[in-house]
C-alpha cells in the first residue's frame, strides 16, 4: 500500500510538473502573440517617419546645393554701384517648394582670352551686419583722426568691404575686395560720397530680400 502511495505521488508530481511546463509555454506564447499584435496595431496607426531635410550643409551653402532635385533661380537686378551689379537671387527647389532669397554681387573680369561673369551671394542677415558695419565707418570718417585707422567687413563668400584713414593724404579711400585669380580685377575703391551711395543700395535690396 505503501509502495503504491509512493507511485501515485511520484506519478502526479510528475503530471502536475509537465503541466506547469505547458501553462508556461502557453504564457510565453501569448506574450510574444500580445506583442507581435501591439507592433502591428502601432505600425497601421502611426504614420510613416517624416525624412527631414537640411536647407544648409557644413559650408552654409542653402537650397541651391542640393543634389538629385529640381533647382528654379530667379535674377531680378535692383541697382549697379560702380561696375557692380546688384541683384535679387531667389532659388526655389520644385519638390518641396522650399526657397529662399539672397543678395547677389554679380561683377565681370576679363582676361587676354575671355570675358567672364561671377555672382557672389549675401544672406539678409547677413547683409543687415554689413549695412550696419557700413553706417559705422561712414560715422567714423566724419570724426577727426591722426593716425592711420582701417577697418573691415568680410562676408561668409569672402568680399572685404573695408576703409582706409592714409595719414600722408589726410584723407579715407573705402574698397571692396572681390576674391578673384585676378589681382588687378577685384579691388574697387571709392570716396566718402560714393559709400554713402553703397549705403542706400543696399538698404534698397534689403527691404526686397
Amino acid at each position: 500500500m505503501e509502495k503504491f502511495s509512493q507511485k501515485n505521488l511520484l506519478r502526479i508530481s510528475k503530471f502536475t510538473f509537465q503541466k506547469l511546463i505547458t501553462i508556461l509555454q502557453m504564457k510565453r506564447i501569448i506574450i510574444l502573440i500580445s506583442c507581435a499584435l501591439s507592433t502591428w496595431t502601432t505600425a497601421q496607426i502611426a504614420p510613416p517617419p517624416t525624412i527631414q531635410r537640411s536647407n544648409t550643409t557644413s559650408r552654409g551653402l542653402t537650397v541651391n546645393s542640393r543634389k538629385g532635385t529640381l533647382i528654379e533661380k530667379k535674377i531680378s537686378n535692383l541697382g549697379k554701384f560702380k561696375n557692380l551689379n546688384i541683384q535679387k537671387i531667389v532659388t526655389k527647389d520644385i519638390s518641396d517648394s522650399s526657397s529662399e532669397s539672397l543678395l547677389g554681387i554679380m561683377y565681370e573680369y576679363e582676361t587676354f582670352d575671355e570675358i567672364s561673369k561671377k555672382t557672389l551671394t549675401v544672406d539678409k542677415n547677413e547683409l543687415g551686419k554689413l549695412i550696419q558695419a557700413l553706417q559705422t565707418v561712414e560715422q567714423k570718417e566724419n570724426e577727426k583722426t591722426t593716425q592711420e585707422t582701417k577697418y573691415k567687413f568680410v562676408t561668409m563668400s569672402n568680399i572685404e568691404f573695408g576703409s582706409i584713414y592714409r595719414e600722408k593724404l589726410s584723407s579715407w579711400v573705402n574698397y571692396i575686395k572681390i576674391p578673384s585669380h585676378y589681382l588687378n580685377q577685384n579691388l574697387l575703391e571709392f570716396n566718402k560720397d560714393e559709400l554713402k551711395e553703397l549705403i542706400g543700395v543696399l538698404k534698397k535690396a534689403e527691404q526686397e530680400l
